[in-house]
């Protein structure tokens, strides 16, 4: 199950959809705004097969927009509907 989802998450074309795409997932299982993922930085962007200071960036982006909201692995979504239009 978890290299179907790898592979769908490699279908998407963009960074900021495999990030949204695997924070949706994350939200769903939880039922929960706030959440701690199970991989650290270098493990979530060797799964989603992109750079890991990319990625980092690209978080950053979205916390200063207002999508989401991180420390550490402990992740708070805060906009939900925007992850959703980002994931395709």
């Amino acid at each position: 199950m978890l290299l179907n989802k790898k592979v769908e998450y490699l279908t998407i074309k963009s960074m900021r959809g495999k990030i949204a795409a695997f924070l949706l997932d994350y939200y769903r299982k939880t039922g929960q705004a706030i959440f701690t993922l199970p991989l650290n930085r270098n493990a979530m962007a060797e799964f989603l097969n992109v750079s890991r200071p990319s990625m980092s960036r690209e978080m950053g982006r979205m916390k200063e927009e207002g999508i989401i909201d991180y420390h550490l692995s402990t992740i708070r979504i805060k906009d939900p509907d925007v992850l959703k239009k980002a994931a395709g």
